[in-house]
C-alpha cells in the first residue's frame, strides 16, 4: 500500500513538471515608435498636352458635319506645320446632335445639328506652344483647353524626393526618442506612402474665336509652364532604446 502511494505522487509531479514547461515565458519586447516623412523635389517640364476643340451648327447634319470636318483638316494642317506628327495628335472626342426648340405650351422642335470634334497634342517645343494654340485658333479652333505640362524623366526627382521624406522621418523619430529619454535603435519598417505624379496644368480653359484672333481682338497667347513638382512620402518604425531609469 505504500509502495502505491509512492508511485502515485511521482506521477503527479511528473505531470505537473511538464506542464510548467510548456507554459511560454514572457518576450520582452522592446518599445517602438513611428514616424513619417515628406519630401519635395522640383523640376522643369519639358513637353505639353492640350485639347484643341471645334465646335459649329448648321440647319441639316450634312452641313454641320461637312463644316466641323473641314475646319478639322485645316487646324490639323496648323498642327503639322509646327512639326507634330500623327502619332502626337489623338482625336479624343466627335458628336453630332441635334438641337431641339421647347416653346412654351408646345412640344420640342427640332432646330438644326451641332458638330462638335476634338485633338489632343502632345507638344514637345514648350517654346511653339502659345503660337500653336493661336494658328489653331485662326484655322478654326472655338475651344482651347486641358493644358498640361510634363516632365519626360522624373526618375532623379522620384529619388530624390524619397531621400529626404526618409531622412525626414529619421530626424523627428530621433527627436521623439530623445525627448523620450532614450534613443533610436535599429530600423524595424519603412513604407513608402506614394509618389504623387507632376502635373502641372496651366490655363483651365480657352475660348476664343478665329475671326477675334485675324481681327485683333484677342493678344497672342502667352503660356508659362511652371515648375513640376514631385511628393513622396514615407513610413517608419524604429526600436526605442531605453535610457538609464
Amino acid at each position: 500500500m505504500r509502495r502505491r502511494f509512492v508511485v502515485i505522487a511521482l506521477s503527479i509531479c511528473a505531470f505537473s513538471s511538464g506542464s510548467i514547461a510548456q507554459v511560454p515565458a514572457p518576450s520582452v519586447r522592446e518599445p517602438e515608435l513611428t514616424a513619417s516623412g515628406r519630401g519635395e523635389t522640383r523640376l522643369a517640364p519639358d513637353y505639353a498636352y492640350v485639347t484643341i476643340g471645334v465646335t459649329n451648327q448648321a440647319q441639316n447634319a450634312v452641313d454641320a458635319a461637312s463644316e466641323n470636318a473641314r475646319r478639322f483638316e485645316s487646324i490639323l494642317g496648323a498642327l503639322h506645320s509646327f512639326g507634330l506628327n500623327d502619332r502626337q495628335l489623338l482625336t479624343s472626342r466627335y458628336n453630332l446632335t441635334q438641337n431641339y426648340e421647347y416653346p412654351k405650351n408646345a412640344p420640342p422642335k427640332p432646330s438644326g445639328f451641332t458638330a462638335r470634334s476634338t485633338i489632343r497634342a502632345e507638344v514637345r517645343r514648350l517654346e511653339d506652344l502659345g503660337k500653336l494654340i493661336d494658328a489653331s485658333i485662326a484655322s478654326g479652333a472655338t475651344e482651347v483647353s486641358g493644358v498640361q505640362f510634363l516632365a519626360s524623366n522624373t526618375d532623379e526627382a522620384r529619388r530624390s524626393a524619397m531621400t529626404e521624406a526618409v531622412r525626414q522621418a529619421r530626424a523627428d523619430a530621433d527627436a521623439m526618442a530623445r525627448a523620450a529619454g532614450g534613443t533610436l535603435g535599429r530600423l524595424i519598417a519603412l513604407n513608402s506612402g506614394g509618389i504623387s505624379q507632376p502635373i502641372y496644368s496651366g490655363r483651365d480653359n480657352v475660348v476664343v474665336t478665329g475671326a477675334m484672333l485675324m481681327s485683333g481682338g484677342a493678344p497672342p497667347t502667352s503660356i508659362v509652364p511652371g515648375d513640376l513638382t514631385v511628393i513622396a512620402q514615407v513610413y517608419g518604425r524604429w526600436e526605442l532604446v531605453a535610457g538609464p531609469s
